[in-house]
C-alpha cells in the first residue's frame, strides 16, 4: 500500500516553481533588451536563477504519479489526468483564443486578427494560442507514456536511472557540444521516439529522488555539480555571454540540485518540528491556476498601473527595464492571484477549469 503521508517538500517546490514562473515572465528584458539597459544583466541573472520553474513541475509530477499503479488502475490514472489537465487546457485555450482577438498580453498569448474555427484548430494544434501552454502539451505527453515507465518502478529503478542518463546525454550534452563546436548534431531521431523529447528525464528523476534512489554522497555530488553549473551560467550572464565555453550550459543539473536542496531543508524542518507546512499545502493548490491566469493579470497591471501595453513596443521595453516591473510585479501577482484563486475554487464549476 502506498504511503499516504503528505510530501511537504512537493508543496514547497510547487510554490517556488510558480513564483519562478512569474519572475521569468517579469524579466523578459533578458530577451528583448541589450546591454544598454541598466537592468539587462539583472534580468539575465534572474533568468538563470529561475529557469528550473517548469522543470520542477515535471519533477513533482514524476514524484507523485510515476508509481500510480500502487493506488489505482491505468484507466483511473488517465481519467484523473484528463479531468485535471486536459479539460482546463482545452477550456482555457478557447478563452485565450477569444481574448487574443482584441487583447495583447506579454509573454504568452498570440494575436488572432482573423478568427475562425479553422484558425483555432490550426492554432491549437501548433501551440499558437498561448505559447506558455507548451507546458500542457508536454505534461500530457508525459502522462501518456507514464504507463510504460511505471512498470519499472518496483524492481527496475536502475533502468529508470539509465533512461535519465541517456536523456541527459542526448539532450543536454549533445546540444552543448553542438553549439560549442558549431557541429550540426541532429538528435531529433533519438528523442522523438520517447514522445516527450527533452523532459522525460525530469519526470523520472523526480520519482527517483522521492524514492531516495541516491545515497547521501551521491546527492551531495549532484548538488555540488548542479550549483557549479548555476555559477557558470551566472558568470556567463555577468560577462554578457562573451565566454563562449559557458554558453548553452543545460539546466538539468541545476534543477536537480535545487530540488534536492529544497527537499533536504523541508524534511529537516519537518522532522524537528521547526515549521508547519499547512500554508504551503494551500498555496501549492493554486499553482496551476496562477500559471493559467497570470498573463491576463500581467496585462492588467501593465495597462492600468504602468499605462503601457505591448502595442507600443519601444515604450514597453522601457517598462521591462523598470525594477518595479521586474521585482514587484511577480510578488504582487503571486499574493493577489493566490487569494483570488483560493476564493474562486470554492465554486465546484470553477474547480473544473482551475484545478
Amino acid at each position: 500500500m502506498l504511503n499516504s503521508k503528505r510530501l511537504h517538500y512537493i508543496d514547497v517546490l510547487n510554490c517556488i516553481a510558480i513564483f519562478f514562473v512569474l519572475v521569468l515572465h517579469s524579466s523578459q528584458l533578458a530577451f528583448s533588451g541589450n546591454a544598454n539597459y541598466s537592468n539587462y544583466i539583472t534580468a539575465l541573472v534572474l533568468q538563470s536563477l529561475c529557469i528550473p520553474a517548469v522543470y520542477i513541475f515535471f519533477m513533482n509530477s514524476g514524484a507523485t504519479l510515476l508509481d500510480y499503479r500502487k493506488k489505482y488502475s491505468t484507466k483511473t490514472f488517465l481519467i484523473k489526468r484528463f479531468k485535471r489537465v486536459v479539460i482546463p487546457f482545452f477550456v482555457w485555450s478557447i478563452i485565450y483564443y477569444l481574448y487574443d482577438i482584441k487583447h495583447r498580453a506579454y509573454p504568452g498569448p498570440s494575436l488572432h486578427p482573423n478568427p475562425s474555427i479553422t484558425d483555432f484548430i490550426n492554432s491549437f494544434a501548433s501551440n499558437n494560442i498561448n505559447n506558455l501552454f507548451w507546458f500542457f502539451y508536454t505534461i500530457i505527453a508525459l502522462y501518456l507514456v507514464a504507463p510504460i515507465f511505471s512498470v519499472l518502478v518496483d524492481e527496475h529503478k536502475k533502468t529508470l536511472f539509465a533512461i535519465v542518463i541517456a536523456n541527459f546525454i542526448f539532450i543536454d550534452c549533445f546540444t552543448y557540444i553542438s553549439k560549442l563546436t558549431g557541429l550540426k548534431i541532429n538528435n531529433d531521431y533519438l528523442t522523438q521516439p520517447l514522445l516527450t523529447s527533452d523532459f522525460l528525464g525530469f519526470f523520472i528523476i523526480g520519482y527517483l529522488i522521492k524514492e531516495n534512489f541516491f545515497n547521501r554522497k551521491g546527492e551531495n555530488w549532484l548538488i555540488i555539480i548542479g550549483m557549479v553549473t548555476l555559477m557558470l551560467s551566472i558568470i556567463n550572464d555577468l560577462t554578457l555571454k562573451k565566454v563562449h565555453m559557458l554558453n548553452n550550459i543545460g539546466n538539468f543539473l541545476y534543477s536537480i540540485a535545487l530540488y534536492l536542496l529544497v527537499k533536504r531543508i523541508v524534511e529537516f524542518l519537518y522532522k524537528y518540528k521547526s515549521y508547519q507546512f499547512k500554508l504551503f499545502g494551500i498555496l501549492s493548490g493554486v499553482s496551476l491556476g496562477i500559471y493559467i491566469i497570470h498573463p491576463i493579470f500581467y496585462e492588467a497591471i501593465y495597462k492600468y498601473v504602468f499605462h503601457v501595453t505591448p502595442d507600443n513596443w519601444p515604450k514597453f521595453v522601457q517598462l521591462m527595464n523598470n525594477p518595479y516591473e521586474i521585482f514587484l510585479v511577480p510578488m504582487v501577482s503571486y499574493i493577489i492571484l493566490s487569494i483570488v484563486i483560493i476564493l474562486l475554487k470554492k465554486n465546484k464549476f470553477v474547480r473544473m477549469i482551475i484545478p
